[in-house]
């Protein structure tokens, strides 16, 4: 896009000039010409051809300040012999954290090895730059075969690897390769009739599926697969916070502990994806959402997006002026097979989520707040509603609880060893049950949750609220700092929270014990946040609004 390419080739030069700066020199040293990162103080495989990427997009590009220097030449070069010297004999490489001989690892460095080999492939002229396009050629093609060959975990790893297969294809001809891609995309996408993907991750790995099917589309002249991530890109409009942060909480992957308040997450990840989707299918929309991500990233102080290479890769889009798309932000979609509800009213946002005991959320600009509740019951009854069901007022959402007691065996067990024993065969006696019921509706200006329990009663329970941790909060008797981890137990009238410029009000408060933080079976308290407890006992019949104003 026109008006960020000059951003994008600054930012990628520096970006190499860092690199060079982490790279090891000792020439006798096995980590020579490696990416050293200081996090975890090893080369991580991925991070040297990543360099090797940025390295090539500002060497081959005329208006970079490192264009055709010598010095970068050889800093790619040194790179690609510590690549070439770690990956496996079966051509796949490591990702040192947890997976070894990975070919899920090896088909995300692939796609970042094959644009630097098309990179260097356009400019190579001089001897030394041929020797490192070659270089990148020999390390493509054996890694092609361990990704062939090599498996995968989780349902992403099965589009990555198609997408690095369909690319090394392109670039050694090798059949095999390309039939493999077909064998995976012969298991259909895994995307349903809202855009969702089955791991649900807005946060990582939707951007991932989404960018693999993106290559997989071109590569193999398949422009289904990228109508595929148009639908999935399209559905991530809906999950964008008034702050400009990804909620990410129903997701089932690691994203999800992510999305808590005071650790948002942000979309800078999908810039080249919406940008490369935008000018693909001729989407002004996508290209409205890749300019958002864009700024929102320079305000943030995150930096500009790293997608130098998709300007050297994709011609004409340094001069791409696309026209004026939109983005909703007023919006409710109850998005039925994940679970969930979303609703957005400008600065205000909302979320129910069933299968999870965080299932309302409401954010208005910078704060947010979520809801949990737990009753001190057998240790089962942390609220988490199986499914939500739409309402002439709202959404419902229902849990149960059950506990009993054992009897001892009818015929006596053949061992005295507890462990060996069939306690199935066991009868059992007063079971009990505690329901809830919560009913919400959500308005423009926040939410009202109405709670009631029925079945056992005198059972403790607890409704609590989680704030965006370094807030501010006053109740009828007190004002405090909003101290990450900390809690207090409200007792009357409304606790209001602020954050900056945004607030939001909970209440009626009410307690009658302070038996909260500690409640058995109940999900630990967020050290992130600060929470507000509500205490009572079974049972309760009770109407509280989550209000901005």
């Amino acid at each position: 896009m026109k008006k960020h390419y000059i951003e994008i080739v600054r930012a990628c030069d520096e970006a190499a000039d860092r690199y060079m700066a982490m790279t090891g020199t000792d020439l006798l040293g096995f980590g020579y010409g490696a990416i050293i990162t200081g996090e975890d103080g090893f080369a991580v495989p991925g991070a040297s051809i990543g360099c090797v990427l940025t390295y090539a997009s500002a060497y081959c590009n005329p208006d970079s300040r490192h264009y055709k220097k010598e010095g970068l030449l050889a800093a790619m070069d040194a790179a690609l012999d510590y690549t070439a010297r770690i990956q496996r004999p079966d051509g796949t490489f490591d990702l040192l954290i947890s997976n070894f001989l990975s070919a899920p690892d090896t088909g995300f460095i692939m796609h970042g090895m094959a644009r630097a080999y098309r990179i260097m492939d356009s400019c190579s002229e001089l001897a030394g730059e041929k020797w490192v396009r070659d270089k990148l050629y020999e390390i493509i093609e054996k890694a092609s075969i361990g990704l062939r060959d090599g498996g995968f975990h989780t349902p992403n790893h099965r589009w990555v690897e198609a997408a690095g297969l369909a690319m090394a294809y392109n670039i050694t001809g090798d059949a095999s390769l390309k039939d493999m891609a077909m064998r995976y995309l012969a298991e259909g996408i895994d995307i349903d009739e809202n855009g969702e993907f089955t791991e649900r991750s807005p946060g990582i790995y939707n951007a991932v599926n989404d960018n693999a099917l993106i290559i997989l589309s071109r590569e193999l002249n398949l422009p289904e697969l990228a109508q595929h991530a148009a639908r999935n890109l399209e559905m991530m409009f809906t999950y964008i916070e008034p702050d400009g942060s990804v909620f990410t909480q129903n997701s089932v992957r690691v994203d999800k502990g992510e999305g808590m308040p005071g650790k948002s997450f942000y979309p800078t990840n999908y810039y080249p994806i919406y940008l490369e989707a935008a000018y693909l299918l001729k989407n002004d929309s996508f290209a409205e959402m890749a300019d958002r991500i864009f700024e929102s990233a320079l305000r943030g102080g995150k930096g500009v997006p790293g997608a130098s290479w998709l300007y050297m890769t994709e011609e004409g889009l340094k001069d791409y002026e696309p026209g004026k798309g939109s983005i909703p932000d007023e919006y409710e979609v109850f998005y039925r097979p994940s679970g969930i509800v979303r609703k957005r009213k400008g600065a205000v946002g909302m979320t129910l989520l069933a299968n999870s005991p965080n299932f309302l959320f409401v954010q208005n600009g910078n704060l947010r707040c979520y809801a949990r509740i737990c009753a001190s019951f057998f240790a089962v009854a942390q609220f988490k509603a199986g499914e939500i069901t739409r309402t002439d007022d709202g959404y419902r959402m229902e849990f149960t609880a059950s506990g009993r007691y054992r009897l001892p065996f009818e015929t006596p067990p053949s061992t005295n060893a507890w462990e060996e024993m069939d306690h199935s065969a066991r009868g059992t006696v007063k079971e009990l049950n505690l329901e809830f019921t919560v009913d919400i509706s959500l308005g423009d200006d926040g939410a009202v949750m109405k709670v009631s329990t029925s079945g056992c009663d005198r059972v403790p329970l607890k409704i609590e609220f989680c704030f965006t941790g370094g807030c501010r909060l006053t109740g009828e008797s007190f004002m405090l700092d909003g101290v990450p981890g900390g809690s207090v137990i409200a007792s009357g009238g409304d606790v209001r929270a602020e954050l900056g410029l945004d607030s939001l009000s909970v209440g009626p408060a009410f307690a009658v014990h302070r038996y909260a933080s500690s409640m058995r079976g109940s999900v630990p308290q967020d050290m992130n946040g600060y929470t507000v407890y509500f205490t009572g006992y079974s049972n309760i019949d009770k109407t509280i609004e989550i209000k901005t104003r």
